[in-house]
């Protein structure tokens, strides 16, 4: 209900809210009509300057009004303009100087625009629009952006707040308090003076500035004599003269000019501040005696308390007669300490909260952050908030003041200027909780109500006849005004008070008439720098302002915010919404007039003071801030316990004001009164808070458990609540509990429940407390008779389970039948009396779960618990999404997490298992960080890869391997992008350790042993241009002892090295150049011991393998049920069918033919082989399939490995190894889900097909069918690793296939039967005849292109195949259209010999033109099937190879 009623108050129309009224300043001679601002949002915050204003309305948009002279434009201020270029920047703050603006975005961005000669704009030029001033802080490096929570702005000047509390300025004059003389700063500097200090909030004036700044602790001074904090037995009107006086005279301070400063305040001491010290009674020792029976008896009777001050007649006679008993004892315990009284007053609290009903607190010293917020002039939130160590606002502050003095508004008792900030010492504990700056005076506001001014007062702003003022003074206000907001303008002050009523009352004070009216601000600018004219009548002492009385209450409403500018005012007001601004208005009123009447009680007082100061916050930000942060419900304990502490030591001066009982004329005190006083303050706290509860219902429960102490509670609580609180329009009363007839199991003999049963809550009352229970997340039923006699009921919801025992077998049933309708009819059932549903479909708020706690949950319910899909909401911004399982999260899931530390969230997506994350998934880390791949309990284990982006401050890499415990722990691949280099091999906590291969981007391979980190021990490195060493290597790659370095042309040095590779190598040793003769030799260059110290290809990517046999449900490769693992396998298609409704139909059927579980125990026959393949088939296409997931991570790891720096040659050998190992492992895989299948290379024996069938797949001859991995896998696996493979291979064969190739674009140009002849191809091969579209053409001599064209067209495919046996196949379909063409040239049986086949088949690769034919070769070489090398397939593919080989050999005859 509150938050509805909050979305509908920051609704755009609202009428209610942030109402703003401008009028022309003058006294109290004419009547004022203020005008009103009429916008479709509410404002949130007015600024005003010399003749022009801004206002920012709620959703961040800006407005402004008046004379706009950047753009030579005047605006009426009933019709702001809004500012279109500020659109879409979320402004939270506004401040209008002299002759510019400033403006604040969400993000902290500050945006200026204006008058521009001073710099105050930061910018170079004239600034019509609104530009953006970036705020950089050059002292870190690198140089970061400074977030700005609060702007002020002068004439020539704009002062910025950052989030760190430092100030930054730029513009031109003293006023910027920097060190610099080079004028203007166009660019903001940080006012270094302040560094150190805790700045609160800034104020400019004309050509001064101030700043509101925490004070230092007293060790933390530089000073000797550091000014103490006042007494909190004195009195409140402490005189601020004096303690200048004595800071003048013992400091001995100098300002940044070098003037001494210790005669010329002395004169300007205000003679009527003396006061008279109070002297604490020594007559209270007869209190020592009570005991802690009078003391308990104290805090329970204020029962009969009907809201006003008096005493209850009744409460005050136990009082007196428990009195008259103690008598006697008081007798002997004169000499007894406060502290003996207090300690019983422990005891019997301890007692209290003990009793039936009454709930038991945590620590009375918890403390919960206050969410109000100081505010600057205008009445927005300004930066982050001033709180104590208790959470409350802080109150030791002290003003800081530097710019021109020439009218004293400094404040340092001269009229000097001051180039740096320098501390006002007489405002120094005086609890200043606001400044305000004008023209040329200045403004403070303490927390006890207090208005100090000083600087011109030419036209009375100062609010005294002194004249000018060089020292703060106390401006004079009339008796029972209470001052709580401020602001000046050129030459008057307005003022916010309380007076007699709830609603406050505005004040003012200077000029009393409008000055004549100059011409534009060109003609008045030299004018304007001076303080402004004497002028004939002002007013001195703050007067009420004429309109306050008759249309304040009618028309404005309770204002908030004052604030002044130029010659103008302006307030925010609200209208009184269903009596909460009231309410806040009351509470805060009463709490500042207390404030100023307990200052004899150090903690009370502070305490008061604070939530005085606290409640003025919340009030100048209404609108954006929440009711349940106000200190009183955020720190109720705090609140009762100081009362109670201080419950003793009134002393009796203060009593004498405070109590509210008759007292004779001598001022006696009443004993009964003195201890009740603070009870009674609870008292109010409780009505206030009442009061709130007619417009928040939630706050009076909160107030049920925390505000008021004993018996108060249950007569406010069990009445109003049950009656209010529990009054909705559509609920009605099905039965309830009377006469005990149903009550909790083992409840106690005095213990009193009441449960009432509505048709949507059940309602659980006991004394003070209530529970209610949504039924739409509620379970019953009934509890077995086992001879106990109970009638029972079991109750279940989602953070308890409890049993409830009616008085006899009836109310059992009759209970049971009540709630079984009701729950049924509010889950849509019939409410025919019928069991509801054990699952259903509801949403839930936890307040106890300590794993949920304050989430919001909606979706699935079992029994009492969330099981099934739903999603859950925290407040702090998580979000889970996903399948939940006996109340955790179980299954596949989505969870957002928010970082606070980056501002950015965390996501996953993958599976959870008991509440962590469990299996495989998709983490998205804040930092830009990806990890896909493999959790165990919450931490990265198994395989799985990371990726860090753009985002990733450090650098850009991508790691892929096996993790164990969060940590890289065994094989992996780690891509540096930034640094061009990929390391391939072992890893152990993070830690490169192990046997490993690295790839640099220039192309030199490494390849050793690592050990933390390091290379270190024997070695192999090879360059680019095929030079190697071999020997031993320290300190990563760094050569160190024994080896031997080959170059490419065999020559070699062998001996002792020393050096970096890429900086040079000092050599001692032979140096040995093979003979003239003989040939290179691979062994001794190196290029043979290639892969010697890498990872082997079996050892590698284990870790994928691993998670494919836990998907099957398999402890260990092999280990575990065959049916087990066909039943997850159905299990995983249908949950992935059913939760991808995104699927096209092709891939919905393929998903419903593989939830079918095959044959899978009938031995593989010639039969059922083409089943299985068929069925493989469809696995390794589907992702969701744990085969088709194994098949897609293989390729993503080979991708991994062998793309961008990893395609290098020297790793050709290792990748088909690798290729070759996968088919290992998955022909296992295969092998146990298909049992019958044989070993690898084994036969099936009744394989009566044809040789040509099942040859891509298989090798079969006669009655036999060979089943490989290679044949049944290949075909699965080598397509999508084609790409990466061939390319090593085209690298390997790079030098051999330039030479290839250039022979083939030469002999290319020979005309067929020249060519023919060429090749020495017997004539009787050569066609006569070619056909072109079903028409015979003669070849001619100079036919090309046009001989044996089908052939050629044939092996011209070999490049569009990707396994061996594809490739094969070409071969031997080009040499049967080979054949096909001879035979009609010749007559009768033909077979075919060497000697004419080889020119043949040479004229036809010749045609063909294959580009990489030796990479073609090559690959079929190193993965073709054993079982066809040496047979009709093996001939053909050595005739190609020889064909090529030939080619090369060719020379220009």
């Amino acid at each position: 209900m509150y938050k509805k009623n909050r979305q509908n108050e920051q609704a755009p129309t609202s009428p209610d809210r942030g109402l703003l009224h401008v009028w022309h300043s003058a006294g109290h001679s004419r009547q004022l009509c203020p005008d009103r601002v009429l916008l479709s949002r509410p404002v949130l915050q007015v600024s005003l300057g010399e003749h022009h204003g801004l206002l920012l309305a709620q959703g961040g948009q800006v407005y402004s009004f008046g004379e706009l002279l950047w753009r030579d434009l005047s605006v009426p201020v009933s019709a702001p303009v809004p500012e279109v270029s500020l659109l879409g920047k979320t402004v939270v703050r506004v401040a209008a100087g002299g002759f510019h603006c400033g403006a604040l975005s969400e993000q902290g961005s500050v945006y200026m625009w204006g008058e521009n000669t001073a710099g105050q704009c930061g910018q170079t030029e004239k600034v019509p629009e609104p530009c953006p001033v970036i705020v950089v802080d050059g002292e870190v490096v690198p140089p970061v952006v400074v977030r700005i929570v609060d702007l002020a702005c002068g004439r020539e000047h704009s002062l910025a707040l950052s989030a760190q509390n430092e100030l930054w300025a730029w513009g031109s004059g003293c006023q910027l308090g920097l060190v610099t003389n080079t004028f203007p700063v166009g660019k903001p500097q940080k006012v270094e003076h302040l560094a150190g200090r805790h700045v609160i909030q800034v104020a400019c004036g004309a050509y001064h500035s101030l700043a509101l700044v925490r004070r230092l602790p007293p060790q933390d001074y530089n000073t000797q004599h550091a000014p103490k904090k006042k007494e909190r037995g004195q009195s409140p009107h402490y005189s601020v003269t004096e303690r200048e006086e004595l800071s003048a005279v013992e400091d001995s301070h100098y300002c940044p000019l070098g003037v001494e400063l210790t005669e010329v305040m002395k004169g300007e001491v205000n003679k009527n501040t003396n006061r008279n010290k109070y002297t604490p009674c020594q007559d209270v020792c007869y209190l020592q005696g009570i005991s802690s029976l009078t003391f308990d008896l104290l805090f329970h009777s204020n029962s009969g308390l009907s809201g006003s001050h008096s005493s209850s007649p009744v409460c005050l006679n136990e009082v007196r007669l428990c009195l008259e008993k103690e008598k006697p004892s008081l007798q002997g315990l004169k000499s007894s300490s406060l502290t003996n009284i207090h300690q019983k007053g422990k005891t019997a609290t301890s007692r209290r909260s003990s009793l039936p009903g009454t709930p038991t607190h945590g620590s009375p010293r918890r403390r919960h952050p206050c969410a109000c917020r100081p505010s600057s002039a205008g009445g927005a939130p300004a930066g982050a908030p001033e709180e104590a160590e208790d959470g409350l606002p802080f109150l030791e502050t002290e003003i800081w003041s530097w710019g021109r003095g020439s009218e004293g508004q400094l404040g340092h008792g001269d009229q000097l200027a001051r180039l740096q900030p320098l501390c006002i010492k007489s405002l120094t504990g005086e609890e200043v909780i606001k400044v305000a700056a004008g023209s040329h005076h200045s403004l403070a506001l303490t927390a006890q109500c207090q208005v100090y001014s000083w600087g011109s007062n030419m036209c009375g702003q100062l609010g005294h006849v002194n004249s000018p003022v060089t020292v703060p003074q106390q401006a004079k206000l009339s008796d029972g005004l209470r001052v709580w907001d401020l602001s000046a303008g050129q030459s008057h002050t307005l003022l916010l008070a309380d007076g007699d009523c709830v609603q406050p009352v505005l004040l003012y004070c200077g000029q009393q008439k409008e000055p004549v009216q100059t011409e534009r601000l060109n003609q008045s600018e030299s004018s304007s720098k001076r303080s402004p004219n004497r002028v004939e009548r002002y007013t001195v002492m703050p007067t009420l302002l004429p309109f306050c009385i008759e249309v304040c209450r009618s028309k404005m409403g309770y204002v908030s915010s004052v604030c002044s500018g130029g010659q103008s005012c302006a307030v925010l007001a609200d209208h009184n919404v269903m009596g909460f601004i009231s309410a806040i208005h009351e509470l805060a009123s009463r709490e500042r007039h207390l404030y100023s009447s307990t200052a004899s009680f150090v903690q009370l007082s502070t305490l008061i003071g604070q939530h005085a100061t606290a409640l003025t916050y919340f009030l100048h930000n209404v609108q954006g801030c929440d009711v349940t942060t106000l200190p009183l419900l955020t720190h109720t304990e705090y609140f009762i316990d100081t009362y109670k502490s201080e419950s003793l030591g009134f002393r009796q001066t203060l009593l004498t004001q405070l109590s509210v009982s008759d007292q004779s004329a001598s001022g006696d005190v009443d004993l009964v009164s003195m201890l009740y006083w603070p009870l009674q303050q609870l008292h109010q706290y409780s009505r206030a808070l009442l009061k709130l509860a007619a417009f928040m219902r939630h706050v009076l429960q909160l107030m049920s458990y925390q505000s008021t102490p004993g018996f108060i509670k249950e007569i406010y609580v069990c009445d109003f609540v049950l009656q209010e609180c529990l009054r909705l329009p559509r609920r009605r009363v099905v039965c309830e509990s009377s006469n005990r007839s149903l009550t909790p199991q083992n409840a106690g003999r005095f213990s009193n429940h009441w449960f009432i049963l509505f048709n949507d809550a059940l309602v659980h009352t006991q004394f003070s407390t209530h529970h209610v229970y949504p039924l739409t997340c509620l379970w019953v039923k009934p509890v077995t008779e086992n001879g106990s006699g109970l009638h029972a009921l079991k109750i279940t919801c989602p953070e308890e389970s409890f049993t409830l025992v009616a008085s006899t077998p009836q109310e059992k049933n009759k209970w049971l039948r009540s709630l079984n309708q009701t729950v049924d009819q509010i889950l849509g059932g019939g409410g025919q009396g019928s069991s509801p549903a054990m699952t259903r479909t509801a949403s839930y708020t936890f307040t106890a779960d300590e794993r949920f706690k304050d989430a919001q949950y909606t979706g699935s319910w079992l029994a009492g618990r969330v099981h099934g899909r739903g999603t859950m909401k925290w407040p702090d911004g998580r979000l889970y999404k996903g399948n939940f399982k006996n109340g955790l999260e179980d299954g596949y899931g989505d969870c957002v997490i928010p970082n606070k530390l980056l501002n950015k969230t965390d996501t996953y997506q993958g599976q959870w298992r008991e509440g962590k994350i469990h299996g495989f998934g998709k983490y998205k880390y804040a930092s830009g960080e990806v990890y896909e791949g493999c959790f165990c309990d919450g931490q990265r284990h198994g395989y799985g890869m990371l990726s860090s982006g753009k985002l990733a401050r450090n650098s850009s890499s991508v790691f892929i391997g096996q993790w164990v415990h969060d940590k890289k722990t065994g094989y992996g691949v780690y891509d540096d992008i930034t640094r061009g280099e990929k390391y391939m091999g072992m890893w152990l906590d993070d830690q490169r350790h192990g046997s490993a291969v690295v790839i640099t981007q220039h192309s030199v391979y490494f390849e050793g042993t690592f050990r933390e980190n390091k290379m270190s021990g024997p070695g192999l490195l090879m360059s680019d241009d095929d030079t190697v060493f071999h020997g031993e290597f320290t300190d990563d790659w760094t050569i160190s002892g024994k080896g031997i370095l080959t170059m490419p042309n065999g020559d070699s040095l062998d001996g002792q090295f020393s050096g970096e590779w890429s900086s040079g190598l000092k050599v001692v040793g032979t140096y040995t150049k093979p003979g003239i003769v003989e040939p290179p030799n691979k062994e001794k260059n190196g290029l043979s011991r290639l892969g010697q110290y890498a990872v082997p290809a079996d050892q590698r990517w284990i870790c994928v393998f691993d998670e494919c046999w836990s998907r099957l449900g398999c402890n260990a490769a092999g280990k575990g049920e065959r049916t087990t693992a066909w039943e997850n396998i159905a299990v995983t298609i249908t949950t992935a069918r059913r939760q991808s409704p995104d699927l096209s139909r092709s891939q919905t059927k393929v998903l419903e033919c593989l939830e079918f579980i095959p044959q899978y125990e009938e031995p593989a026959t010639a039969a059922n082989y083409d089943n299985i393949r068929r069925y493989l088939t469809k696995a390794c296409e589907t992702p969701h399939h744990p085969l088709g997931w194994l098949v897609e991570t293989l390729v993503t790891a080979y991708r991994m490995t062998y793309v961008g720096v990893g395609s290098n040659r020297r790793l050709l050998r290792q990748a088909v190894q690798e290729v070759l190992a996968y088919l290992t492992h998955f022909y296992g895989v295969i092998r146990f889900l298909f049992p019958g299948l044989p070993d690898d290379g084994s036969v099936l024996p009744d394989a009566l097909t044809s040789p040509s069938k099942s040859r891509r797949n298989s090798y079969t001859t006669g009655c036999v069918m060979v089943v490989s991995s290679s044949s049944l896998l290949l075909p699965l696996l080598l397509p999508r690793l084609y790409p990466p493979l061939f390319t090593l291979y085209s690298l390997q064969e790079e030098q051999e296939e330039t030479e290839y190739w250039e022979r083939i674009l030469r002999l290319n140009k020979q005309p067929d039967q020249s060519l023919l002849s060429f090749l020495e191809v017997q004539e009787k091969f050569w066609p006569l005849w070619m056909s072109i579209l079903g028409e015979k053409k003669q070849i001619v001599s100079s036919s090309k292109d046009a001989c044996f064209v089908s052939a050629v067209e044939t092996l011209q495919q070999i490049s569009t195949r990707f396994t061996p046996s594809d490739k094969l196949m070409v071969i031997q379909k080009s040499f049967e259209e080979l054949t096909l063409e001879v035979k009609p040239l010749l007559h009768g049986d033909f077979l075919w010999c060497m000697d004419d086949l080889f020119p043949l088949f040479l004229y036809v690769v010749l045609r063909a033109r294959i580009r990489n034919l030796g990479a073609e070769i090559s690959l079929i070489e190193d993965m073709m099937d054993p079982n066809i090398q040496h047979g009709e397939l093996g001939l053909m593919f050595t005739t190609l190879k020889a064909c090529y080989i030939q080619i090369q050999r060719e020379t220009n005859t």
